[in-house]
């Protein structure tokens, strides 16, 4: 794991990504949902274009039949298509307020960054097209998707600024802005992409199963969901003491009721995204803050 402050992360911190990220294979697998039967389609999203039509095959594909050569000549024939040589990889990270968390490790925006950092890295070592979308309870920014490090260094420079932990305490923490992101990430990506969305989920968009589910109609599309072990279950029995930078208080966590109904929300929260997977062109993997961000990617 990186040696780096658990609070934020700098750019010279994520430019050093670039060397980690050579020389493996991403693969996503879901820790929730391990016998969903769920992988990553064996190009990754890679877009498909027109290749050439012949006579239709038992087992082809009924829905590439292609129906204009069919009638013509009265005889079934099929489409073939060959992936092209080109991927466009969107990378959407969350950096609201509750991302900026931790109880062990680092925050969970520290994380994220990580991930969202080897992932652009990756792709570049790919030679695909690197496109974003960065959003906080205040704004969103985009990133078009433009080849290697010039798709890259832009994107993780707005990354490590909007990550920037003394920046995200003066920012005011709203209801939700997920809505107005995954709206915005929608129009954005284009079919036959790769999308990660890098989140804890927590205050989720009030249409985002269905959002993810037209952008999954034409796009692989990658959840991960990051989250401190504090979060999935607390301590019995003690007086646990959080801060929020400028105030101080203390849980009692020795109610059980209450204990029961703080490990239901996680538990909601990870059904939630477990029903997305379930979709064969949308994947899950899970990353807390203690996690090697590179082993988990690695699967």
């Amino acid at each position: 794991m990186l040696s780096l402050s658990p609070v934020t992360i700098t750019l010279p911190e994520l430019l050093q990504l670039g060397t980690r990220a050579k020389g493996f294979s991403f693969h996503a697998k879901s820790s929730i949902a391990v016998h969903s039967g769920q992988h990553l389609s064996r190009l990754m999203g890679r877009g498909m274009e027109f290749a050439e039509t012949r006579r239709y095959l038992p087992g082809d594909d009924i829905r590439t039949i292609d129906w204009r050569v069919t009638a013509r000549t009265g005889k079934a024939h099929t489409k073939l298509f060959s992936a092209e040589k080109e991927r466009q990889v969107y990378i959407c990270v969350d950096l609201r307020r509750p991302m900026f968390f931790a109880t062990q490790g680092v925050f969970k925006s520290v994380q994220a960054a990580i991930l969202a950092g080897t992932l652009a890295w990756h792709a570049v070592h790919e030679g695909d097209r690197i496109g974003g979308l960065l959003f906080t309870d205040e704004q969103t920014k985009e990133f078009r998707p433009t080849r290697g490090k010039r798709g890259a260094l832009p994107f993780l420079q707005a990354l490590a600024e909007m990550s920037n932990f003394s920046e995200a305490k003066k920012r005011a923490e709203k209801a939700s802005t997920m809505d107005d992101a995954f709206h915005r990430l929608r129009t954005l990506v284009r079919p036959g992409s790769t999308v990660f969305i890098l989140s804890d989920f927590r205050r989720p968009a009030a249409k985002m199963n269905e959002t993810l589910y037209q952008i999954a109609r034409h796009c692989d599309v990658v959840l991960g969901l990051i989250y401190d072990p504090l979060e999935e279950k607390l301590p019995n029995n003690c007086m646990l003491p959080v801060t929020n930078g400028a105030t101080e208080l203390e849980v009692n966590t020795a109610h059980s009721k209450s204990l029961e109904k703080y490990g239901l929300r996680f538990c909601e929260r990870q059904q939630t995204l477990k029903s997305l997977s379930n979709h064969r062109h949308i994947q899950l993997f899970t990353c807390s803050t203690q996690d090697d961000c590179l082993q988990v990617l690695r699967g």
